[in-house]
């Protein structure tokens, strides 16, 4: 039984020669693995996935089709970097099978609108998926000072990319540390 559904390729993993294991982002499925003979796809590009589900943890793709290369991530090694911190991220954070459609949404929107300011959105994103994973509260948390803390507020809460924009300082090793210690 074949299964088709979009996503981000996050890594893909050399195994034995031209074999390919690939990790994939989806909204259904959320991170799946995908063994290949071979694919030109590479890292951060959205395509239509075609695979053979099993109940193996690693399954058999049959098809895969571009949609979006994402090619502005790799305009230069600040994006790219900040890119792979956010597929990183993903990739500590999620499982097998559990749905998030928003989440996936959520990725989308902040990878293409990545070269705007790359470490401001990574931090963002970082805070963001705590919050999805019910890992962050609106209340202060003490391992932030008050001017900090709205700093972190605006990057994690708002809702408009032009507010979390106007953030000037962000702390970012302290948000670093924050996701390290919640995951």
């Amino acid at each position: 039984m074949s299964t088709t559904t979009i996503g981000l390729l996050l890594q893909s993993i050399p195994y034995l020669g031209k074999k390919k294991i690939l990790k994939i982002f989806t909204p259904e499925h959320g991170l799946i693995s995908l063994f290949t003979q071979s694919t030109a796809l590479s890292p951060f590009c959205l395509a239509e996935w075609v695979f053979r589900k099993s109940p193996k943890e690693i399954q058999s793709l049959q098809d895969a089709t571009l949609i979006d290369p994402l090619l502005s991530l790799r305009d230069n090694y600040s994006t790219l970097s900040a890119a792979g911190s956010i597929a990183q991220d993903l990739l500590r954070t999620q499982l097998p099978n559990k749905r998030a459609p928003e989440l996936f949404d959520l990725t989308l929107f902040y990878l293409k609108n990545l070269p705007l300011n790359s470490d401001l959105l990574a931090a963002s994103f970082r805070l963001k998926l705590l919050l999805h994973e019910g890992l962050l509260s609106p209340d202060p948390d003490p391992i932030f000072s008050p001017a900090e803390w709205d700093q972190v507020h605006t990057l994690a809460f708002s809702r408009s990319l032009t507010a979390i924009q106007s953030v000037q300082a962000a702390p970012h090793s302290k948000i670093r540390s924050l996701f390290d210690e919640r995951f």
